[in-house]
């Protein structure tokens, strides 16, 4: 069993209850005291017991929209040591702030699921994610300098490049995005190299992915698969660790967690800068209870999608409206289009008619051109433009299917 924070992970049930509680209390008491949208939400609001959690109010991603750049924060400026920033409501960024102690707590947070993977301080890990996930790939590099792991915190060029890294610095753990490690596995396939010969035993992906997806990676790579979840408002990664029965462990000492009309809702019981309570992540999920056969108690959690139409593109999460209003800055601004949208990229398909573009094959170029920059200049994700005669009923300014 490889666990490295036993009075946190292995937590008994009774005394879960009991921090849920104190922690509960000292929570609603600091939003009362330090958060002035709080203060008149939480009057005569009065804990003692776990059970008086139905009585609070929920936060909302467009609260934190609303209360945009610091509203949300329960300490003073001065004493956010770090500012970061993830999609909201509409393609538009939430800011999120973490003091010096809740570093400390997502590097330990981390660490927990870096070890749970097996990783220890003998290992090199190289993280790799690329563009647009700044965040995920520092919660990483804390973690794995705890465990005290080497770490190569490489942005990768290309697919190509990540796998000099790997041959050339004997890279143990690779922490990526399932995209791609499936390039990756692509790659070797492709180049006919053996993964074997590879110094590479584990890959750590940041979110799950279906059993059959989990077997090809490891066939393709050589190497155990292991995932995380995590809420990017909440906490990701840190939030939930996959154990050695595969299973999604929240870590309950410092998450309460709910599900209400099949959402997941989660409470942060030790965050300081920006506490959140009862936040509805719009994302699906289940909870299961009871000890794991690993040895942990945190409860553990099933997600099973998105329940506000967010998209995921090329492992970039991304908005509708974003992707309507990259289109409205181009010249095709105002003509039906229709959008197809795939985990790899984006097909735009554009209505051209008698009066449009006049039919200049090099107007329409160039059109193609600017779209394909607009969408990877402002969203980190490829675009194919097509040209039709009409998008149909569907079209009517815009869809995405």
């Amino acid at each position: 069993m490889r666990i490295f924070d036993r009075s946190g992970e292995l937590m008994d049930h009774d005394l879960i209850e009991q921090v849920h509680l104190e922690r509960l209390q000292a929570l609603v008491a600091r939003l009362k005291r330090n958060v002035r949208r709080w203060r008149e939400r939480l009057a005569g609001i009065r804990i003692t017991g776990v059970e008086d959690l139905d009585r609070l109010p929920f936060t909302s991603p467009q609260d934190l929209l609303e209360a945009f750049p610091y509203g949300m924060f329960a300490l003073p400026l001065r004493e956010v040591v770090r500012l970061h920033s993830t999609v909201g409501p509409g393609g538009k960024p939430l800011v999120l702030g973490y003091s010096r102690n809740d570093l400390t707590q997502w590097a330990r947070l981390t660490a927990r699921q870096l070890v749970a993977a097996g990783v220890t301080s003998n290992d090199v890990i190289q993280i790799s994610f690329g563009g647009g996930f700044f965040n995920e790939a520092l919660g990483y590099m804390l973690g794995a300098e705890l465990v005290g792991a080497s770490v190569i915190p490489e942005d990768p060029f290309h697919i190509e490049y990540q796998l000099e890294v790997l041959q050339k610095y004997r890279t143990t753990v690779l922490v990526t995005t399932p995209t791609n490690a499936r390039d990756l596995a692509d790659l070797l396939q492709t180049m006919e190299i053996d993964p074997q010969s590879l110094h590479l035993r584990t890959l750590v992906l940041s979110r799950p992915i279906p059993d059959d997806q989990r077997e090809h990676l490891e066939v393709g790579t050589f190497a155990e698969v292991r995932t995380g979840f995590g809420v990017p408002e909440v906490m990701a990664p840190g939030f939930a660790l996959e154990c050695d029965e595969h299973r999604l462990h929240v870590q309950e000492d410092q998450f309460l967690v709910e599900v209400l009309d099949g959402e997941l809702v989660v409470t942060t019981l030790v965050r300081e800068a920006m506490p959140l309570l009862r936040y509805r992540t719009r994302i699906a999920a289940r909870l299961e209870r009871g000890r794991c056969p690993c040895g942990r108690t945190g409860v553990q959690v099933l997600p099973d999608g998105r329940l506000d139409g967010r998209l995921l593109v090329n492992e970039m999460p991304l908005c509708p409206e974003q992707i309507d209003g990259v289109l409205a800055r181009t010249k095709a601004a105002g003509q039906p289009f229709r959008l197809h949208v795939s985990e790899r990229g984006v097909i735009v398909e554009v209505e051209v008619s008698e009066n449009f573009f006049a039919d200049e094959m090099r107007v329409l170029a160039d059109l193609k051109r600017e779209i394909r920059l607009e969408f990877l200049a402002r969203l980190g994700v490829e675009a194919e433009v097509r040209y039709v005669s009409s998008v149909g009923d569907s079209g009517n300014r815009g869809s995405a299917e």
